[in-house]
């Protein structure tokens, strides 16, 4: 497989501005009904990025761990 093919299948799979807009929307949608609060587009967008913190809490504690086994 040449590299200009793994490109084109690399960018096959990631998904594309519209999936990823219909995605946020279908998301918020749940999240709006789940806990019951009317939040607007603008309060999720001035959100705190959660999952992004607890992958970097997660990065965090796992270099202490190596740092400690070493």
């Amino acid at each position: 497989m040449t590299l200009g093919q793994l490109v084109e299948q690399l960018a096959a799979e990631q998904p594309t501005a519209e999936q990823i807009a219909e995605r946020v929307a279908a998301d918020r949608r749940v999240v709006r009904e789940v806990i019951g609060l009317d939040l607007s587009d603008e309060d999720f967008d001035q959100a705190p990025d959660v999952l992004g913190n607890i992958y970097r809490l997660a990065a965090e504690k796992a270099r202490v761990a190596r740092g400690a086994a070493a």
